[in-house]
């Protein structure tokens, strides 16, 4: 994980930009004129015998991000919380590229917030879980956001794992 001087951080708060399209969001950083950010991604908290494929889907998600956001980063780290957790998701990197980290947050929450995507974004997005997942186990790819990647690695082999013993 990065160490990073808080005074020059811009902190955000994904759920805060709900509301925002993505010109919007890339006049937000550009009127910050930094290129330190730590990202907040808030997590639904379920408790464990809850729908496991969700909690599931929801770390794949955020592991995605993070490969995204390490694709155009200087520097990046990134927080792996607990699934038994209420802790975000957190992601640190730096970049100078805001027209890219603008796409890439403006994406993610679209998401999270379950905005209606054009048919193209969802295929786009959908093709782009495959292809991580296809090289990754091809062994073509090392994830850059370990934590997240075994956390679904393993509720994906314990929800296996239960579903034969049913």
């Amino acid at each position: 994980m990065i160490i990073l001087n808080k005074l020059f951080v811009t902190t955000i708060d994904l759920i805060e930009f709900l509301d925002y399209d993505s010109k919007k969001l890339y006049a937000w950083l550009l009127k910050q004129q930094e290129t330190v950010f730590h990202i907040r991604y808030e997590k639904a908290f379920r408790l464990p015998d809850e729908d496991q494929f969700q909690i599931a889907i929801e770390y794949e998600d955020a592991m995605l991000f993070g490969e995204k956001l390490s694709a155009f980063s200087d520097d990046f780290g990134y927080y792996t919380a607990s699934e038994l957790s209420s802790s975000p998701f957190a992601f640190d990197l730096v970049t100078d590229d805001m027209e890219q980290l603008a796409d890439t947050l403006f994406f993610q929450v679209s998401i999270i917030a379950n905005k209606p995507l054009e048919d193209e974004f969802i295929d786009q997005y959908n093709k782009e879980k495959t292809d991580f997942w296809d090289k990754y186990c091809n062994g073509e790819i090392e994830p850059v956001c370990k934590g997240l990647q075994y956390i679904v690695e393993k509720i994906f082999e314990r929800d296996a794992l239960n579903s034969r013993n049913q």
